[in-house]
Order: structure tokens, then C-alpha cells, then sequence
């Protein structure tokens, strides 16, 4: 989306030559590729765990935090393995993101016209917003260790991440 935007904004006149059907499926196609191969690491670093006691998740949904501390097995691996990958993910994604927005605002400001500003900044300001709170709340679920972090507080930001 942010490659969307910068495409749009700083190069308007060669928007449609850019963005073909097939670049966007490529763009698709890359990120779903990635998501399979990351989750299937993590599955099975997952599946690698036993539990023993009360199987009942204090969560709405299955998540890392209530699953790790479930298990019986140690955990201490999965823990470092899981922050490094998802921080890895979620930060790597960010910078791009971030790159390409540095660029857009660069654009923005040597516009000519206020009212050509204010119209990139307005198409730019509802993605900045949900990014703000996607990728807030994705960091402070995934990006850091959690072990210490209280389940209740996992589930509030994670409400707010699904939401």
C-alpha cells in the first residue's frame, strides 16, 4: 500500500505504467509467499511443545503468550526464537514502509501548490493512522519478550491489534 501511495504521489503521471496487474500480483503473491513460509517455521517450532494441567487459554484467541505458558515443555527457545522472527517481520516491514513514506513527504513538501500538499497528506493520513495502530500494537505484542508481560495485558492489545 505504501508503495501504492508513493507511486501515486510522486510519480502521478507514471502511475498506470507502474502499477500493472501484474506487479500487483507479484506484490500479492511475495507477501502471501512470505506469510506461508514464516507461519510454517513457526508451526513447527510450535507444534514442538507439550502440555500437561488445565488446556483452558485465558485469551480470545490462541496466541503465543497463553500457549507458551501453558506448555510444560521449556519454553525459554521458543521465546528468543519467536521475538527475533517476529521482530524481524514486523520491524523489517516497518522500515520499508517507513522508506517509502520519508520519500512521499519529500515529494509532498516540494510541491508547488498548498492545496497539492493538502491533498497528498489527506490521501496519506488514513494509512499512516491504521499503520500507527497495527503496527503499535503489533509491536507491543510480538516485538519484545513477553514472558514478564500479564495475559491480561496481552489481551487488551491484542483486542485492540484485531480490531
Amino acid at each position: 500500500m505504501s508503495f501504492d501511495r508513493y507511486v501515486a504521489i510522486c510519480q502521478p503521471l507514471h502511475y498506470a505504467a507502474i502499477m500493472k496487474q501484474q506487479l500487483c500480483s507479484y506484490l500479492v503473491g511475495a507477501g502471501w509467499v512470505i506469510g506461508f513460509t514464516l507461519s510454517s517455521y513457526h508451526l513447527v517450532l510450535l507444534s514442538k511443545l507439550t502440555f500437561c494441567g488445565p488446556n483452558k487459554i485465558q485469551h480470545f484467541f490462541c496466541d503465543n503468550s497463553p500457549l507458551f505458558k501453558l506448555s510444560c515443555s521449556d519454553t525459554s527457545l521458543l521465546w528468543k526464537a519467536d521475538s527475533v522472527l517476529l521482530s524481524f517481520v514486523v520491524l523489517g516491514s516497518l522500515c520499508l514502509i517507513l522508506v517509502s513514506y520519508v520519500c512521499i513527504f519529500h515529494c509532498i513538501l516540494h510541491m508547488p501548490s498548498a492545496s497539492g500538499r493538502k491533498k497528498a497528506f489527506a490521501t496519506c493520513s488514513s494509512h499512516l493512522t491504521a499503520l500507527a495502530i497495527a503496527y503499535g500494537s503489533c509491536i507491543v505484542l510480538y516485538a519484545r519478550p513477553s514472558e514478564e508481560v500479564s495475559l491480561e495485558t496481552n489481551t487488551v492489545v491484542a483486542l485492540l491489534n484485531t480490531v
